[in-house]
């Protein structure tokens, strides 16, 4: 492995795990910073604010993250990754002095626009990393979003109690602040690898037309909607539920990121593993299997009892999802032109971003009915990815 292209991806591993860290110590706390913070005391009222605010930051960049994307093929991937942290940096420490729902839902839908750090890094690292490492290093990429997004809540829940909701927003601030400036001083600068031709003309937003014209491709970003939709099901309303589940308690906050925690530490250690050994079993295979078994553990958490059994039963299903992502990011890499993998992940983002705004709604549509039934949306639309990608894998085997 070449020693410039290894310091180059520690440095932006290091960066992106404490990026999702320091985003996943104030997300996870919305809803209870907008009850007890900002008055929003009305369940039915905190709940469209809640789904409210978590889709329209998707949607944001779901609008963006394309042009972010096409922009990092034609200039420099690394300007693209410190714009996204060092642009969160700023949107989420104004956060801390938020006083009305409306504020809030105005900055998540500036920091969707700005932001987009696992695109980033994603296309970074596929850039720079030599083909037959491709899986490995994005997999353990993947562990460190998902490292990041176990240390995030446990920390931000901890704050959150003792020192306040407010003050895990500018916790996150500087933490993304600090990711910024090691990819500053630490990632090379790729600008000469993205020289804009002479004599070409130039094009704001990218062309979709290689996407449009591969199955493939297509399929997977399919996938990638449904994924993200089923993940953001719950996630917003988990802290509502644990409120109803753990009646009476006062550390909701501890307990939402001891269970965010444990889940995403299964997914970390699911990531490097399927990084690893998943071109041994056939990408194909491997992401319709993390898929299946992801949905099938995902029905229990709708009959748990206590916050113990739903920790539980999320790491499983947690374990199990882990491994998805870095084998589809593998696949889109190994099918993308090199010279458009940043259009291509950062289409896909967009996408991803799209299936999170569908997510939250689903969840605070569902909720209406009972918060143990966004356990079950979430299944049933896991089911349906595995289904579908089983079906492609069979089609690539037969074609």
């Amino acid at each position: 492995m070449n020693k410039s292209w290894k310091s180059n991806y520690i440095a932006i591993l290091i960066a992106e795990t404490m990026a999702i860290a320091g985003f996943s110590l104030s997300m996870p706390v919305i809803p209870l910073f907008l009850a007890d913070d900002v008055g929003v005391t009305d369940p039915v009222r905190l709940k469209m604010w809640v789904g409210a605010i978590q889709s329209l930051s998707s949607v944001t960049l779901a609008i963006f993250a394309p042009i972010w994307g096409h922009l990092a093929d034609v200039f420099s991937r690394r300007m693209m990754l410190l714009r996204a942290m060092f642009g969160g940096a700023i949107l989420v420490s104004l956060m801390t002095f938020v006083q009305e729902p409306w504020q809030l839902l105005v900055l998540r839908a500036i920091q969707g626009s700005l932001t987009g750090t696992v695109a980033a890094a994603t296309v970074m690292t596929a850039g720079i990393a030599p083909a037959a490492q491709i899986a490995l290093a994005l997999g353990l990429l993947q562990t460190g979003v998902a490292i990041g997004s176990s240390i995030g809540p446990l920390i931000g829940g901890v704050i959150s109690d003792f020192l306040g909701h407010r003050i895990a927003f500018l916790s996150t601030g500087l933490v993304l602040a600090a990711a910024g400036v090691i990819v500053l001083k630490w990632v090379d600068d790729d600008a000469a690898a993205h020289q804009h031709k002479k004599g070409e003309h130039f094009k704001f937003f990218p062309d979709l037309k290689p996407i449009m014209e591969s199955p493939v491709l297509i399929s997977l970003m399919i996938t990638t909607f449904v994924i993200q939709a089923a993940n953001m099901i719950a996630a917003p309303m988990l802290p509502l539920f644990l409120k109803e589940l753990a009646a009476g308690s006062r550390y909701i906050g501890s307990s939402t990121g001891m269970v965010l925690g444990i889940g995403a530490g299964a997914a970390a250690v699911s990531a490097v593993l399927v990084g690893k050994y998943s071109s041994r079993f056939g990408y194909w295979k491997t992401l319709a299997f993390c898929l299946t078994a992801g949905a099938i553990l995902t029905i229990p958490q709708t009959f748990v009892a206590n916050v113990t059994q739903l920790a539980v039963f999320r790491a499983m299903s947690s374990f199990c999802l882990g491994g998805a992502i870095p084998v589809l990011n593998a696949i889109l890499a190994v099918s993308a032109d090199k010279e458009h993998q940043g259009s291509v992940y950062g289409f896909n983002a967009s996408v991803a971003s799209a299936g999170g705004a569908l997510g939250p709604m689903i969840g605070s549509m569902v909720a209406m009915i009972n918060y143990r039934m966004v356990f079950l949306a979430t299944a049933i639309l896991l089911g349906l990815s595995a289904y579908g990608t089983i079906k492609r894998s069979k089609r690539l085997k037969q074609g």
